[in-house]
């Protein structure tokens, strides 16, 4: 099977029906995306929202994780010797 991929200015992504599935992922689920390289990463978000428990409305949690965020997307691995 082929995957064809289109650029759009949505914020969504279009799996095919066997994919959804084998992902568990059902119409509508919001998921975080995270490229590294050549590999796309999907995560669903409730499943993070579960682990953060009594932190889910947590406005200084939400930044904090922004900002995690933002420093593991910049840093960059070392060239080895």
């Amino acid at each position: 099977m082929t995957l064809v991929v289109r650029s759009s200015s949505e914020d969504s992504i279009s799996l095919p029906a066997w994919l959804m599935e084998l992902l568990n992922l059902r119409e509508g689920d919001n998921v975080k995306t995270i490229i590294e390289g050549q590999t796309l990463r999907l995560t669903p978000l409730d499943q993070f929202l579960t682990l953060r428990g009594a932190l889910q409305d947590d406005k200084d949690f939400d930044a904090a994780m922004e900002s995690l965020d933002q420093a593991w997307q910049s840093w960059t691995i070392p060239n080895s010797v």
